[in-house]
């Protein structure tokens, strides 16, 4: 084999790889929301139970890796209210979306809950003091448009909490927007790892004091119910934003970005398959999440092309 043909072949295994990757994230992002509906305990023991394996499942893996006696601690000191604040949102966010699932549709409520980059956007604008561009002013609009196609096809369907379910959608998104600028802001210098399970931990910690505070039994014994926690913490936690953070350091991050595209087809097509026509969207529903994804991906083309600017013209 000559050194060209290495080196194809060797692009070309790389290529593959990279493919099965993303294949992998977005297979493993999208079982979250069929094992949460799946689960028959209160929605904020559901989160208890996520984020407490999560936290102790990337602890274990920083210990391995030796993450933590490697990075420096001084930024954990100095920001730790912040990150237990970033706990805080997480934590908010898992507990409205999961309350969403419970009330309206797989696909509608994924759909709406990957509008975040809709509000990293207006919150980078509003807060920020960064200018809006016009591809994702067209975005936020074209998105705006879908998400009341859909709320409309709940009204005409009449699903009981529908409505309800499509809002505590978007309250997720806002809360899962603030939680992402957080981890831009406070996460640098720390291993994710560390981040991740500090974080994680954090919303345990809240999520329990919830339950305390509202007489919510978080104790579960039943071994399905187990199960489903421990899945919830390996595929969509450790095997899918894991794999996402990897697929950063090799491809584009607009590359990335695409699995928030895939997420509500494959987590729609994993929820027909276990709940059966239920989950069947409707056409007025298809055209509302085509409009939404569309808006989404004018916004997720904009902060690229932003990003990648401002690599290049720091």
């Amino acid at each position: 084999m000559t050194t060209e043909e290495t080196k194809l072949d060797a692009s070309t295994r790389t290529q593959t790889e990279i493919i099965l990757l993303i294949i992998l994230a977005v297979t493993m992002v999208s079982s979250a929301s069929p094992l949460i509906k799946l689960s028959q305990s209160p929605d904020i023991v559901k989160v208890f139970w996520r984020t407490l394996y999560g936290g102790l499942l990337m602890a274990s893996v920083g210990g391995l890796k030796g993450d933590w006696s490697e990075y420096n601690s001084t930024s954990v000191r100095e920001n730790w209210p912040w990150i237990f604040g970033i706990g805080i949102i997480l934590s908010l966010h898992f507990t409205t979306w999961f309350v969403s699932l419970s009330l309206t549709t797989i696909a509608a409520s994924v759909v709406l809950v990957n509008t975040s980059p809709m509000f990293t956007a207006i919150i980078s604008v509003t807060i920020l003091g960064e200018s809006l561009r016009r591809r994702t002013t067209s975005g936020i609009i074209i998105a705006t448009l879908g998400a009341v196609l859909l709320a409309w096809s709940d009204i005409q369907a009449i699903l009981e909490g529908a409505i309800i379910g499509d809002l505590l959608a978007v309250i997720s998104a806002v809360f899962l927007s603030i939680y992402f600028l957080g981890g831009q802001r406070f996460a640098k210098g720390i291993p994710n790892s560390v981040y991740t399970s500090i974080v994680y931990l954090s919303a345990a910690l809240v999520t329990l004091i919830q339950c305390l505070i509202f007489q919510v039994d978080f104790l579960v014994f039943d071994s399905t119910e187990m199960l489903i926690f421990l899945a919830l913490a390996l595929f969509p936690t450790a095997l899918g934003h894991s794999v996402n953070n990897y697929l950063l350091t090799i491809v584009p991050a607009y590359v990335v970005s695409s699995v928030v595209l895939g997420e509500p087809i494959g987590a729609t097509i994993l929820g027909i398959l276990i709940f059966g026509d239920s989950e069947i969207p409707n056409a007025i529903q298809l055209l509302g999440f085509a409009t939404i994804l569309i808006g989404i991906a004018l916004v997720i083309l904009d902060l690229t092309k932003r990003n990648r600017a401002a690599v290049i013209n720091p």
